[in-house]
């Protein structure tokens, strides 16, 4: 079992530190906002009341805040403190500059380890999701087993220090995107009078989602021949947006203004997958 220092004790935080502790880690926690990590307390955890103070002893810490500011803020504070212990952040934040940050702490000394989850906080606490990790092979060796242990699944990416964080973003924009599309359904079903717990029965037999593998591996050979004909899905944007009647679209007209820029530039005749032409 692992001496644990956890930085930024929010919602995901704070779930991921009590799921160690239900591990057996000894997990000494720190937030701004001190009371989120007092919290931690009924479950066992220790509280410092400054990040040097939760560093102290620690054979790893562990960071989830914010943004890329905060992140940068903190580790700023800490420095002298860093050096000899790894430090895994496990905030969402941009891609080039989780690398620029990765390279600036490796000058250094300090072995710093991007790890973003796709985890809702229950499943931080149960253990049950992806932890992702770009890193050096011997960092990925080391880190394996507590990773796993913390998620379920730990995915190593290689040694690119940008690519957990991108992939993070991948994951989260088609997040975003089929909840803006669950909106906007919901917006037609409304308009037509069909309740929305209704409108949802159609995806336990049409699951969309599943295409996304097949269609993606189309869009990156730039294979634009039709099985769904890009004209002919714009009609049935047409009748989407149509079928709302008053009721505000989050995505749908977004889409319609993409479908109909491709059309003008000669892939009416394509598959829907050529709304990537620009960028594949």
């Amino acid at each position: 079992m692992a001496k644990v220092a956890f930085l930024g004790t929010g919602l995901l935080g704070s779930a991921i530190a009590e799921g160690m502790i239900k591990r057996g880690d000894t997990v000494t926690a720190w937030n701004r906002t001190i009371s989120k990590a007092r919290a931690l307390e009924r479950v066992g955890a220790r509280v410092a009341d400054s990040p040097a103070a939760a560093i102290a002893g620690a054979d790893r810490v562990h960071m989830t805040f914010s943004d890329d500011a905060v992140v940068d803020a903190v580790l700023a504070e800490v420095l002298p403190q860093l050096r000899g212990v790894v430090v895994i952040d496990h905030t969402t934040t941009a891609p080039r500059q989780t690398a620029e940050r990765y390279a600036r702490l490796r000058e250094k000394g300090v072995r710093f380890v991007h790890a973003p989850v796709f985890m809702s906080p229950q499943m931080a606490r149960d253990a049950v999701g992806i932890v992702m990790t770009s890193c050096p092979q011997p960092l990925w060796d080391e880190l394996h087993e507590p990773l796993q242990r913390m998620t379920g699944e730990a995915w190593y990416l290689g040694d690119d220090p940008q690519l957990a964080a991108a992939y993070k973003i991948f994951g989260n924009s088609l997040l975003f995107v089929i909840t803006a599309g669950v909106a906007d359904v919901f917006a037609m079903a409304k308009d037509l009078g069909i309740p929305a717990a209704d409108a949802l029965t159609v995806f336990s037999k049409f699951q969309p989602c599943s295409v996304i593998k097949a269609r993606g591996d189309k869009m990156v050979r730039r294979d634009f021949s039709a099985s769904f004909e890009l004209t002919m899905a714009r009609k049935d944007l047409r009748l989407m947006i149509e079928a709302a009647g008053r009721q505000p679209l989050t995505v749908l007209p977004a889409i319609a203004k993409k479908m109909d820029d491709a059309i003008a530039d000669g892939h009416g005749g394509h598959d829907l997958a050529a709304i990537a032409a620009e960028v594949v």
